[in-house]
């Protein structure tokens, strides 16, 4: 147990050295915008209090200001990090991260969110988002993100980020060279022929540029800036035809993308099939109407967390509202189910709550933190070995990720130490110790248990 931990503690701590050399050596900086206050305060205490990093998080309230302080810190220091709030305000950031994306485009941004529908964060992830941080999150996880966000591991992208440098320079004999380099140690890197593509399109030689997109796409199936060079492309030659089969296969790795389809649907009109246009017209309005009902439920989930604090029951009616509009449920309604069936344990509710948390288990992509609620319900209701059975299952599923948490493994502990098992209590409550020593009551649960 302790091997895996310190495995996973000295892992932190080269994260945490990648983003300490963007900051202090890259002259790097980071820009928030989100109206989350959890959100705030999280990245406020992994950047000032954990990291020790100072005047290097610029916190915005209004887009406007977000933009005017991106431009003064882009001229002053040259690398942005952005963490943009999927919607703030009861309003979609998705234009403000396509504009920073073009405006920035050697930045990155993190897109902060309670979403995970795979069909939503392909097409965030299209529009510019380089990474997703899926809320709430510990630090030791938020580290993890950023780090690998700004230095993704291993020689193959250092690699890849020097040939696109030397594209936006102008230096395509170079980008060639680069790209040979990484084709010795990866054959048919996707990455690679991409770069190709745009060395070879910029020196004029538009069929082996083809050529390389085409390599590209048929190498990684799920990538889809090799189809979207190959739509500019026929776009440019003003194939219709062939423009339609690639923005079709685009359309079915991510069908959430309203401006494509209307564009499909305009191909379709040029090429006298109304019919087939309809369809796709007809889609782009039914995703935008989703979309509508998702900032609705966005609102009243901002509302629910808001009451959370002081008000538990109306909290609960609140999350109410959300979840009985739901017809079928996806891994992106976890987090609501979760928030309410906290919104019944705040009011001695544990039975409803479990009932609640349970609802979710079968599209839960992290299950474990189902579990741990589950659990946590049980302990509420003086059912400690049923509570034990819920944390067991957590711990099987993600025994790191729950272990990084001093509050997360406080409570587990706790339950250990109800069912007299001191030796694992010991070592959980060891565990905060190591992760907080500061931790209220630390001392004496050990003390207790030894």
């Amino acid at each position: 147990m302790y091997d895996n931990q310190l495995a996973a503690l000295q892992q932190v701590k080269k994260y945490e050295v990648v983003i300490k050399d963007f900051v202090l050596d890259q002259r790097g900086a980071g820009l928030v915008y989100t109206d989350d206050a959890i959100a705030t305060k999280i990245l406020r205490n992994t950047f000032f209090v954990h990291l020790q990093l100072r005047d290097c998080m610029r916190f915005a309230l209004r887009e406007e200001e977000l933009i005017r302080d991106a431009r003064r810190i882009f001229d002053l220091k040259g690398r942005l990090l952005f963490f943009i709030e999927r919607v703030v305000n009861g309003r979609s950031n998705n234009q403000l991260i396509k504009f920073l994306k073009t405006t920035y485009p050697e930045s990155q941004i993190i897109l902060m969110t309670t979403e995970t529908d795979r069909n939503l964060l392909v097409y965030l992830h299209e529009i510019g988002a380089d990474n997703f941080i899926v809320k709430p999150v510990s630090v030791n996880t938020l580290i993890e993100k950023i780090a690998l966000t700004i230095r993704p591991q291993g020689q193959l992208p250092k690699l890849v980020g020097q040939g696109k440098e030397f594209i936006q320079k102008g230096e395509y004999q170079k980008a060639l060279d680069v790209v040979d380099k990484i084709l010795e140690i990866k054959p048919n890197s996707s990455a690679a022929l991409m770069i190709q593509g745009d060395a070879y399109l910029r020196l004029g030689r538009d069929e082996e540029a083809l050529q390389s997109y085409l390599q590209a796409a048929q190498y990684a199936k799920m990538y889809l800036e090799p189809l979207k060079k190959i739509v500019a492309y026929f776009r440019e030659k003003e194939d219709i035809e062939t423009q339609l089969e690639y923005l079709e296969k685009l359309e079915r790795l991510s069908p959430m993308n309203m401006d494509r389809k209307i564009e499909i649907g305009e191909l379709h009109l040029q090429q006298g099939n109304p019919e087939e246009a309809d369809a796709f017209f007809k889609e782009a309005v039914r995703i935008s109407t989703k979309q509508a009902r998702d900032m609705l439920d966005h609102v009243k989930l901002t509302v629910a967390e808001t009451c959370l604090k002081k008000d538990a029951a109306l909290a609960e009616k609140y999350f109410r509202e959300i979840v009985e509009g739901k017809t079928t449920l996806t891994p992106s309604d976890v987090h609501v189910f979760n928030r309410l069936g906290i919104a019944l344990r705040k009011q001695g509710k544990w039975e409803q709550a479990i009932t609640e948390f349970k609802k979710v288990l079968n599209v839960a992509t992290d299950m474990e933190i189902v579990y741990y609620n589950i659990g946590m319900a049980f302990m509420e209701g003086g059912r400690f070995w049923d509570a034990h059975d819920a944390f067991e299952k957590a711990m099987k599923i993600n025994k790191v990720s729950l272990l990084a948490n001093d509050v997360t493994t406080f409570n587990i502990g706790v339950t250990m130490q109800q069912l007299r098992k001191k030796e694992l209590a010991r070592e959980l409550f060891s565990r905060v110790k190591m992760l907080n020593p500061e931790f209220p009551g630390i001392d004496k649960r050990i003390a207790d248990v030894s």
